[in-house]
């Protein structure tokens, strides 16, 4: 290889003039490379592949040290809620008012208990009557009224049921003063001719189990009986008995009602005994928005005529706008019990001795309103019904009575419909304040009109509390003009002719206004001013009512 190198050199200088300088350029395959530089620490070590492991031996000490230690208990969690109000035994009131009327309560209560509560409530109430009051017959203007009650209650609590008990004594006098016209002929009246009482001994009872469980039935029981005797020898024994069973299954209720009206009324047109049972079936189911119920209603009436009824139920509720709009519709009927005890508590100028107590068929009832809240104080609800009833009690006078001052029953069949509007505002418990108003369309089969049944009734009811020591109530009723059945003499070309006629009674406004002055927690006084406009209306044909009346007293809290 160098022999050829030098071999071309010189054959290339002998061929070629020599010049200044000569590149020689060798090709290979050779390439410089720098080796890693190695730092030398500053802490040399010795690596020494000899390593000895010493071996340790050690045991244990087999002895048991006792350690004691002390638990803390932890409390139970507990929700505080507001303190509980201080509670009275009782409290006892008295007052006096104008038209010589005395007032007297007592009500007794046992104090906070899981297990018992029992107590009693005396009341007496009585007036001369209405004052300058003149009737058709001079010697027979009796007016007086009193009303006294007297009852013992308990109720007892167990973990399953709870139980409550009644038994109660009224007993009310009252005259018949609503004479129309004057005797045809001179009649020596005793001076109680016109006086009525009414004895009443009342007993209820109630069992109602404590729903702890969806997944076991339901059930209640109440049983309430009365016993009614008047100065003229009629009595009557009445026991109503009602109950309840149900059960969740899944998301629908299911629940049977039952229904048994007994009446026994003595008095000289021996009526028959009265009977009403009654089964209702329902099922309903609910959700976060809607509600739905549907139902029977099977009834089986006694008297006049035994007769098997049935009836529609079913309600539909839909939440539009949560608890502040809700729409409802439904349908319902039934038989409606009606006694002695309920007339007179109505229209206490009936006439006992010639009652004809019959019950009310309750054809159906097709209803529909909204009901909600405007705010988290005022509420309000509306609604509409038109319903059919058989044997709707209206009071016409006995015009077949020698003073035509007592009431009779005429059954009739009327279809009624009727447009609701309520409003209610409650700040707290120091302002609330309700608003009704109700307006009916009366169209009876048979009668001329729907005797003493206002075609509209309205009412306002308020409390306002001045820092929990002036208490002030009002009351204001109105009600629309009344019908009441009168005859009508005519006399022409020597042929006298009766007609059946309406007289108009006029409408009646009537307006309660109340103070209370709490001079301590225990005592506080009180004044009652009623009918402040002095208004004399008739409620029943010929029987006005008392004009302005004054009632004041005392409350004490023990």
């Amino acid at each position: 290889m160098l022999s050829f190198s030098l071999f071309s050199i010189d054959g290339f200088a002998q061929s070629n003039s020599p010049t200044d300088s000569t590149v020689l350029i060798i090709n290979s395959g050779f390439k410089p490379f720098l080796t890693d530089a190695f730092k030398i620490k500053d802490n040399p070590s010795i690596k020494d592949t000899g390593k000895i492991i010493p071996k340790l031996n050690y045991s244990f000490l087999d002895k048991q040290i006792p350690v004691g230690f002390q638990i803390d208990p932890i409390k139970a969690a507990k929700i505080k809620g507001e303190p509980l109000v201080k509670l009275y035994r009782g409290y006892a009131k008295v007052g006096f008012g104008s038209n010589t009327t005395p007032l007297a309560e007592l009500y007794y209560n046992a104090k906070r208990s899981k297990n018992l509560q029992f107590g009693f409530f005396g009341k007496h109430l009585s007036s001369t009557g209405i004052a300058g009051y003149k009737s058709v017959v001079s010697s027979l203007n009796e007016t007086k009224y009193s009303n006294n009650h007297l009852s013992f209650f308990g109720k007892h609590f167990s973990k399953e049921f709870t139980t409550t008990g009644k038994v109660g004594y009224t007993r009310d006098v009252n005259h018949y003063y609503g004479i129309s016209r004057v005797p045809l002929q001179e009649i020596s009246f005793a001076n109680d001719y016109l006086k009525q009482k009414i004895d009443k001994l009342d007993v209820a009872f109630s069992l109602a189990r404590n729903f702890t469980d969806s997944n076991q039935f339901d059930y209640n029981v109440d049983v309430d009986f009365h016993n009614l005797k008047d100065r003229f020898d009629v009595s009557e024994n009445h026991l109503e008995l009602a109950g309840k069973l149900s059960k969740y299954h899944k998301q629908e209720l299911y629940s049977l009602g039952m229904e048994v009206n007994y009446n026994k009324l003595v008095n000289p047109l021996s009526l028959d005994r009265n009977l009403v049972l009654g089964l209702n079936p329902t099922i309903s189911t609910s959700t976060d928005k809607w509600q739905f119920k549907v139902g029977i209603g099977l009834y089986l009436n006694s008297f006049p005529d035994t007769k098997f009824h049935f009836y529609p139920k079913a309600e539909f509720k839909y939440n539009v706008v949560e608890d502040i709009i809700i729409p409802y519709v439904g349908i319902k009927g039934g038989l409606i019990s009606n006694n002695l005890n309920s007339f007179y508590q109505e229209n206490p100028f009936i006439n006992t001795e010639l009652l004809v107590t019959q019950n009310t068929n309750q054809k159906y009832d097709i209803y529909g309103g909204i009901r909600g809240s405007l705010s988290s104080k005022l509420t309000f609800n509306t609604s509409f019904s038109q319903q059919k009833m058989e044997g709707l009690p209206l009071y016409v006078k006995d015009f077949g009575s020698i003073l035509e001052n007592k009431f009779l029953l005429s059954y009739d069949t009327v279809n009624i419909s009727t447009i609701t509007a309520e409003l209610a505002y409650q700040k707290l418990e120091k302002f609330k304040v309700l608003l009704g108003a109700k307006y009916f369309k009366y169209n009876p089969k048979n009668e001329l009109k729907a005797w003493h049944k206002p075609d509209l009734k309205i009412s306002l009811s308020g409390i306002y509390d001045l820092s929990d020591k002036i208490i002030v109530r009002a009351d204001l009723f109105y009600f629309s003009k009344q019908y009441a059945k009168s005859f009508e003499t005519i006399t022409a070309n020597n042929i006298t002719t009766t007609t059946e006629v309406a007289s108009k009674l006029k409408g009646m406004f009537d307006a309660n206004i109340g103070f209370e002055y709490r001079y301590t927690k225990k005592l506080s006084a009180y004044i009652n001013f009623n009918n402040i406009g002095s208004v004399r209306y008739e409620r029943f044909q010929d029987y006005p009512t008392q004009r302005f009346g004054v009632l004041g007293g005392l409350t004490y809290s023990f």
